[in-house]
C-alpha cells in the first residue's frame, strides 16, 4: 500500500512538473510577445511619435491578465517546492528564477504602460482644468521615474519618457503660475516712478484654491509665497511704515484680516520684525533724558500693536519680538545717543581745516594780578627772589585754530552736561563716548586730511594747533565736571589726562614731518647751486645766486602762512630749525672746497650778505635769529673769513680766543693763513664727517622738544 501511494505521488509530481514546464514556457512566450508589442508601442509614441490611440488599452489588459497568471503559477511553484523539496529542488529553483526574470520584464512593461497612461491623464486633466488631478498624476510619474529600486533607467526609451515628463511638468507649472498671477495681480510695482500700488484678487473663475493646491502638490508653492511676501513687504508694508501713505479698500465697507494658517508668516515675519525695529522704532527712540520720560505712551502703543498680531494669529505668544525690543529701551536710548554723538563728531572732524578762528588766552580766574608764592617762614638764606608767576603761566598761547576743533570741544562739553543729568549706567557710557571722540580725532583727522597735511604748510599748522588746543583743555576737562556727576561715579578715575600726550604727539609729529619736508625742499634747491664747483671757475655760477634767492623765498613763504597761525615761540623754533639746515648746508659746501679764487670769494660774500639782510626779517624780532638758528654765528664768521686778509684772520683768531676760534678749528685757521682763502685740511675733513651726521642728528633731538610743547609764552 505504501509503495502504491509512493508511486502515485511520484507520478503526480512528475505530471505537475510537466504542467509547470509547459505553463512557464507558454507564459515566457507570451511575455516576450508582450515585451516586443510594448516596445513597438512605446517607440511609436515616444520615439517615432506615430499616432496609436487604440492598441495601448489592449496591451494594458493583456499585461494585467499575464500578471494574474504569473501570480497563480508562482503559488503553484511554491507549493511544489515544498512537496518535492528533497528531490527536485534544483530544477524547481531554476524554474523559479526563470519566472522571476520574466516577472521583472513584465513589471517593467507594466510600468511603461502605466507611465503612458499617466501622460495621457496629465494632458486630459490639464485641458479640462482639473489642475489638482494633473498635479497628483505628475507626482506619481515622478515617483516611478526616479524610484531607485526600478530598472527603468537601463532601458533605451527611458530618456525619451523622462523628457516627456519634464515637458509636461514645465508646461503645467507655467500654466498654473500664470493663472495664479492673473488671479492675484499687482499693478505699479515695476514702475519706479509709480506712486500708487494696487493688489487685486480675482475670484470670478473660482479656481484659485485649485491652483494653489496643485502648486503645493508639485512642491512649488513656497517660491510663490516667498515672492508674494517680498512684494507685499517692499511695496505695501514698508511704505506704510516709512512713508506718509493713504490706504483704502475699494467697494468694501468692512475690512477684516483673518489668518487661517501660516503659509505666509515664515516668509514675512523676519523681514517685518527687522523693518519695524530698525526703520520704525529705532527712529523714534528718544535722544535726551526729557524725551525718554515721555516715551512710555509710545511703548504702550507698540505693545498694543504686538497684541493685535497675536490676536489675528500672525505670531504666537512666544514670538513677542517687539516686547523684547522695548523692554531694553534704556539700553536702546543710550546706544542711540552714543551712535548719534559719534556720527556727529565724525562729521565735524571731516570739515575743512582752513576754516579758522583766532584763539586767545582767557582772562584769569583768580583776578588780574599774577599768582604769587606764599612767604616761606623758614628762609634762612634771606635771599630775595621774584616769587610771581608769569602772566602767561598755564595759558595756551595765541594762535589760530579750526572751527571744527572748537566744535569738537563744544560737543564734548555737551556730552558731559548730558552725563551729569543721567543715571549711573548711562553716565558711564556717555563719559566713554566723550573719550572716544578725542581718540577718533587723533586717528581720523590725520587720515582724512592726509594729502593736504603732507603738502600744505597752512593745513599742517592748523592741525598742530588743533591738537594742542584740545590737549590743553583735556588737562582740566575731567576735573571741571567731576563734582557735577552722580555721587556714585565721583570716586571713579574719570579723567582725560592720559589723552593729552596722545594729541600732543600726533600734532607735533605732523608738524615735524612737514618741517622735514620743507628742509628736503631747501636741500634739493641747494643741490643745484653749483657751490661744489667754486674752485673750478673764475666767477660765481648763475645757479648759485638763483638757488640762494629761491631758498630765501621758500622761507619767506613759510613766514606768510605760519607767522599769524602758529604760536610765536613754535613759529620761531620751526622756521629757525629749517633755516639752520639751510645755513649749515651752505657752510659745509663752502668749507669743503679746496681752493676758492679771490673774485669768486668776493661774489660769494655779496651773495651771502643778501641772506644776512633778508633772513632775520623772517623772525618777528630780527635778533631772534641768533637764538633759533644755531649755525648763524658760524655763517657770519664764514662771510668774514671769505672777505678777510691774513692779518684780519689772525686778529679774529686772537690766539684761540677770538670769534673765529669759537667757530672754526686751529687746523682750518692755519690753512686759511697759508692760502689766504677758506681751505680744508685733513683735519677739516674730519670736521666734515662729524658735521653731516650732526646735521641729521638735530632732527632726532628736536622731536622730543616739540612733542612736549610748553604751554607758556616765552
Amino acid at each position: 500500500m505504501t509503495s502504491f501511494l509512493t508511486d502515485v505521488l511520484t507520478t503526480a509530481g512528475k505530471l505537475e512538473k510537466t504542467n509547470l514546464h509547459e505553463k512557464i514556457s507558454e507564459i515566457r512566450k507570451e511575455i516576450t510577445r508582450l515585451k516586443y508589442d510594448v516596445k513597438d508601442f512605446m517607440n511609436d509614441n515616444y520615439v517615432e511619435f506615430t499616432s496609436k490611440l487604440v492598441k495601448d488599452q489592449h496591451l494594458v489588459s493583456k499585461g494585467e491578465k499575464l500578471l494574474e497568471e504569473m501570480n497563480i503559477l508562482q503559488k503553484r511553484i511554491d507549493d511544489q517546492v515544498k512537496i518535492e523539496l528533497s528531490g527536485s529542488t534544483k530544477e524547481l529553483k531554476t524554474l523559479s528564477q526563470a519566472l522571476k526574470e520574466s516577472n521583472v520584464m513584465l513589471q517593467l512593461s507594466n510600468q511603461l504602460l502605466t507611465l503612458h497612461e499617466y501622460i495621457k491623464s496629465v494632458k486630459n486633466n490639464q485641458e479640462e482644468k482639473r489642475y489638482v488631478n494633473a498635479a497628483e498624476t505628475l507626482c506619481h510619474m515622478q515617483a516611478i521615474l526616479y524610484n531607485s529600486q526600478t530598472d527603468l533607467r537601463d532601458l533605451d526609451i527611458y530618456t525619451a519618457i523622462e523628457e516627456e515628463y519634464l515637458n509636461l511638468y514645465t508646461s503645467f507649472l507655467s500654466e498654473t503660475s500664470s493663472l495664479l498671477y492673473e488671479r492675484i495681480c499687482w499693478t505699479g510695482i515695476n514702475d519706479k516712478d509709480a506712486k500708487t500700488i494696487t493688489l487685486t484678487v480675482k475670484n470670478e473663475m473660482d479656481d484659485t484654491q485649485d491652483l494653489i493646491q496643485s502648486l503645493y502638490c508639485i512642491d512649488n508653492l513656497s517660491s510663490h509665497l516667498h515672492s508674494f511676501s517680498t512684494t507685499l513687504m517692499d511695496h505695501i508694508i514698508s511704505p506704510i511704515i516709512n512713508d506718509d501713505c493713504s490706504v483704502y479698500v475699494v467697494n468694501e465697507k468692512i475690512f477684516t484680516v483673518e489668518v487661517l494658517n501660516k503659509k505666509i508668516q515664515p516668509h514675512l515675519l523676519e523681514r517685518l520684525s527687522t523693518s519695524l525695529k530698525n526703520d520704525c522704532i529705532s527712529r523714534i527712540t528718544p535722544t535726551s533724558s526729557v524725551d525718554l520720560k515721555n516715551f512710555a505712551p509710545i511703548v504702550q502703543a507698540i505693545n498694543d500693536f504686538q497684541y493685535f498680531l497675536v490676536k489675528i494669529g500672525f505670531i504666537t505668544s512666544d514670538q513677542l519680538f517687539l516686547s523684547e525690543y522695548t523692554m531694553n529701551i534704556d539700553k536702546l536710548f543710550i546706544k542711540k545717543i552714543c551712535q548719534d554723538l559719534l556720527a556727529k563728531a565724525r562729521t565735524i572732524m571731516k570739515k575743512d581745516l582752513h576754516d579758522c578762528i583766532i584763539y586767545e588766552p582767557q582772562a584769569r580766574l583768580f583776578g588780574d594780578e599774577p599768582l604769587e608764592f606764599q612767604e616761606d617762614t623758614h628762609d634762612f638764606n634771606e635771599l630775595k627772589a621774584d616769587k610771581k608767576l608769569s602772566e602767561n603761566s598755564f595759558q595756551l598761547p595765541k594762535c589760530q585754530i579750526s572751527t571744527s576743533a572748537k566744535e569738537t570741544l563744544n560737543l564734548a562739553r555737551h556730552i558731559l552736561e548730558e552725563a551729569c543729568n543721567s543715571w549711573d549706567s548711562c553716565t558711564v557710557q556717555l563719559f566713554y563716548t566723550c573719550r572716544n571722540i578725542f581718540e577718533m580725532y587723533a586717528g581720523l583727522v590725520p587720515e582724512h586730511h592726509r594729502i593736504l597735511l603732507e603738502t600744505v604748510p597752512h593745513q599742517v599748522a592748523m592741525f598742530h594747533n588743533n591738537c594742542m588746543y584740545l590737549a590743553h583743555h583735556l588737562l582740566t576737562l575731567g576735573h571741571e565736571y567731576r563734582d557735577k556727576l552722580p555721587e556714585s561715579l565721583q570716586n571713579l578715575n574719570l579723567t582725560f589726562a592720559d589723552q593729552v600726550l596722545v594729541l600732543r604727539d600726533v600734532g607735533s609729529s605732523c608738524l615735524l614731518e612737514h618741517m622735514k619736508y620743507q628742509k628736503d625742499i631747501i636741500v634739493g634747491i641747494l643741490s643745484h647751486s653749483d657751490l661744489s664747483a667754486l674752485g673750478q671757475t673764475s666767477e660765481l655760477h648763475p645757479n648759485t645766486e638763483r638757488a640762494m634767492r629761491q631758498c630765501i623765498r621758500q622761507l619767506e613763504l613759510l613766514k606768510t602762512v605760519w607767522m599769524d597761525v602758529l604760536p610765536m615761540n613754535i613759529y620761531c623754533r620751526a622756521v629757525g630749525c629749517i633755516m639752520n639746515s639751510m645755513v649749515e648746508d651752505l657752510i659745509i659746501k663752502v668749507i669743503s672746497v679746496e681752493d676758492i679764487p679771490a673774485d669768486v670769494a668776493t661774489e660769494l660774500v655779496t651773495l651771502f650778505n643778501v641772506i644776512v639782510k633778508r633772513a632775520p626779517q623772517i623772525f618777528p624780532d630780527n635778533q631772534k635769529i641768533h637764538q633759533h638758528v644755531r649755525k648763524w654765528e658760524k655763517f657770519l664768521e664764514l662771510i668774514q673769513i671769505l672777505g678777510a686778509s691774513l692779518k684780519e684772520i689772525e686778529m679774529r683768531w686772537d690766539n684761540g680766543k677770538g670769534p673765529l676760534a669759537r667757530e672754526f678749528t686751529a687746523s682750518q685757521k692755519s690753512r686759511q693763513e697759508q692760502a689766504g682763502r677758506v681751505a680744508e685740511s685733513s683735519e677739516s675733513k674730519s670736521f666734515n664727517r662729524y658735521a653731516i651726521p650732526h646735521h641729521l642728528q638735530q632732527w632726532q633731538t628736536l622731536l622730543p622738544q616739540f612733542r612736549y610743547l610748553p604751554l607758556q609764552y616765552p
